[in-house]
């Protein structure tokens, strides 16, 4: 199951829902505040820090750096940032690479990024933006951290997740595909790319030298071929997006900037973004640098032609602002009707979830209350503790309030005719016939009132594309009689699990169920003879191999009541590279029980894979001789000595628990 979903089963199994927001998130748990002491080798690193900054160069110095008490040597160290970053301040933001020498990690991570929270009196904004974010979308964990160099300390960061291999093994179940970031040029457009301002997401023609390298940072090798395509596609053959675009991810990331002024972003700007090609061959849009969210950065759209905005035009900004052909990034997808229902759908969930229920202010004030010593304690602090305290609610210096902005900003959005639109009702979900067994065609139904149109969104792989089927109330369907409410549609049901969701609409608006699909969906989990059953991706003291190493470890459980032969079955951590291990000639006996090593220990005795699960989330697939998947588990952070397992064994969803090798 995916700890970072929530993720609801139908007719099999009846699982837990576990919101994202309740997880433990380890290293970047908000309640626990880091503690980071840089020792840095060489005496006059400020200055080398500041040459370097200056000359807009990548490199880095080298340090000791302990977090949490644990010492990790030969790191590299540089400052980040642009107007967050000065060579007369002494809090500048940070990127520390643990692994810059040496093969080393801190619970699976090995990029530390902390911001130095300039623009923010409240110290939430970034925490608290990240947080939203990860409800709806694939997102960065986010704390804090007090950063001290030589044992004195220089303030309280945020420590934010980078957008890394770690983060696309957890989120996409691989590494190492097209991968950009989009930036800032340095000067002006290069002749022929632009015919005025840089205008985000625009197409720039196929000069991917001199026009996108400028725009968009590669990540994974020369793969500019990629993000051409992905950009004319999207500007000039809209009817073909979805294809190689994850559509639905970015209606949610717009819906998310919009809703919550975030405008230093490709709303406005041309930077602050990743895209990342998944397994399914679709990019997907990454949200990045959220540090002035809720209003702090107030200019809507990019270059001369952009515009400040005041204080009330936030409160007030349209949910279509800047509706043209100069603004691509949204017009591209808004100018098609169900799109626009979907991303307004997404909106007002967004709002009445988090605004409306007044959750984002209990949160606020709640994550206030875990650096309040901190704040005080901040030596060079950007502002006053008198103004930390009040900017949850009031303008400071040039930061508006978080409720300020929101609570005015929620009463403007309902009193638009998009969010007074009836949309339609989805209930009373149910599968015919009720237990689902594998091998099988099954009809999904859903009383849908108000609406004129339904599908049903389907896969059977987390990696997968959901593929879409229209639902009818035609009597034809399986559905009950003509013209009932009851819709239905058929789908083909194999030996894995089917992650599905079901979205209606009339000719106003549009509803998702779940609400936050797709991102969150129902789950129909067919169980098969093997299955991987618990693992422990950390392990530190709980059990050891044979040569007494305490080894990361997969288990594998039995179902039936005959041993299965799994020669020539494969184990791995990656979607992209799902045949890393190959079982040799072993089986697993009826309703038994077998440990295989996730470790690099490949001449060692026994089952060792030669690969290792990482502690910060990614996944675990095991597929047959003939390379079927058999079955496949996601995660996110776990904690050292707390496996993740089966509960009952063999059929029951995945939960933290004591290990029970």
């Amino acid at each position: 199951m995916r700890k970072s979903l929530k993720y609801i089963s139908i007719g099999i199994i009846a699982m837990i829902i576990i919101p994202k927001g309740v997880q433990s998130q380890g290293f970047y748990e908000p309640s626990v505040v880091s503690n980071i002491n840089i020792h840095f080798y060489d005496s006059n690193w400020d200055y080398i820090l500041d040459s370097l900054m200056s000359a807009d160069s990548d490199e880095r110095i080298l340090a000791d750096v302990t977090i949490n008490g644990i010492t990790y040597d030969s790191c590299g160290v540089r400052y980040k940032g642009n107007s967050s970053y000065s060579s007369s301040q002494i809090k500048n933001p940070l990127n520390i690479k643990l692994n810059f020498i040496k093969d080393q990690d801190h619970e699976g991570y090995y990029t530390m990024k902390f911001s130095n929270v300039f623009k923010d009196p409240s110290f939430v904004r970034e925490v608290l933006a990240y947080e939203i974010a990860n409800k709806y979308m694939p997102a960065s964990k986010a704390g804090y951290a007090n950063i001290y160099i030589d044992g004195t300390k220089i303030g309280l960061y945020t420590n934010v997740q980078a957008v890394n291999d770690v983060f696309t093994s957890e989120h996409y179940y691989s590494e190492d595909r097209p991968f950009f970031e989009g930036t800032d040029s340095d000067g002006p457009p290069p002749m022929g790319c632009f015919s005025g301002p840089p205008t985000p997401w625009a197409y720039m023609g196929t000069d991917t030298l001199n026009c996108y390298s400028v725009f968009y940072d590669s990540k994974s090798g020369n793969h500019y071929q990629y993000i051409v395509n992905l950009l004319d596609t999207f500007n000039n053959y809209s009817n073909d997006m979805e294809a190689i675009y994850n559509v639905d991810r970015h209606l949610w990331s717009m819906a998310y900037d919009i809703a919550f002024v975030n405008l230093d972003a490709p709303i406005s700007m041309t930077h602050n973004f990743y895209v990342y090609y998944d397994l399914a061959n679709r990019f997907n849009y990454i949200k990045w640098d959220l540090n002035e969210c809720f209003g702090v950065f107030a200019q809507l759209g990019s270059g001369p032609s952009g515009t400040h905005l005041s204080t009330s035009e936030m409160q007030q900004l349209d949910p279509f602002p800047n509706n043209n052909t100069d603004n691509p990034v949204c017009y591209r997808v808004w100018q098609n009707s169900r799109w626009s229902k979907m991303y307004i759908a997404h909106m007002k969930t967004i709002m009445s979830e988090n605004i409306a229920s007044g959750w984002y202010m209990t949160r606020a004030a709640e994550l206030q209350t875990y650096i309040d010593t901190a704040v005080q304690n901040d030596p060079n602090k950007f502002f006053t503790y008198a103004q930390f305290s009040s900017n949850l609610s009031s303008t400071v210096d040039q930061s508006v309030g978080i409720s300020e902005l929101m609570s005015a900003r929620n009463t403007y959005l309902n009193s638009t005719t998009y969010f007074q639109y009836t949309a339609p009702t989805i209930s009373g979900i149910a599968t015919d016939p009720a237990t689902v067994t594998a091998n099988s065609t099954i009809t999904i139904t859903a009383t849908i009132t108000s609406a004129n149109y339904a599908y049903l969104g389907y896969r059977y792989s987390l990696v997968d594309r959901f593929e879409k089927v229209e639902m009818f109330d035609d009597g034809a369907h399986n559905d009950g009689a003509a013209g009932d409410g009851v819709w239905g549609a058929d789908i083909n049901i194999y030996s894995s699990d089917v992650q599905y969701y079901i979205y209606a609409e009339n000719n106003d608006a549009g509803m998702f169920s779940p609400e936050r699909a797709e991102y969150e969906y129902y789950s129909i989990t067919i169980s098969g003879d093997v299955v991987i059953n618990e693992f422990m991706a950390s392990n530190s003291t709980t059990v050891s191999d044979q040569n007494g190493e305490y080894d990361d470890w997969v288990e594998l459980y039995n179902n039936s009541s005959s041993a299965v032969s799994l020669n020539g079955y494969y184990l791995s951590d990656d979607m992209g590279d799902p045949y890393k291990y190959q079982f040799p000639d072993t089986s697993i006996a009826a309703n038994g029980y077998l440990i295989i090593w996730t470790d690099n220990d490949t001449l060692q005795s026994g089952l060792h894979t030669g690969f290792k699960l990482s502690a910060a989330g990614e996944v675990v697939v095991l597929s047959d001789a003939s390379k079927n998947t058999v079955d496949m588990v996601s995660f996110s952070v776990q904690t050292t000595d707390i496996s993740h397992g089966r509960y009952p064994n063999g059929t029951g969803p995945f939960m933290d628990m004591p290990p029970t090798f």
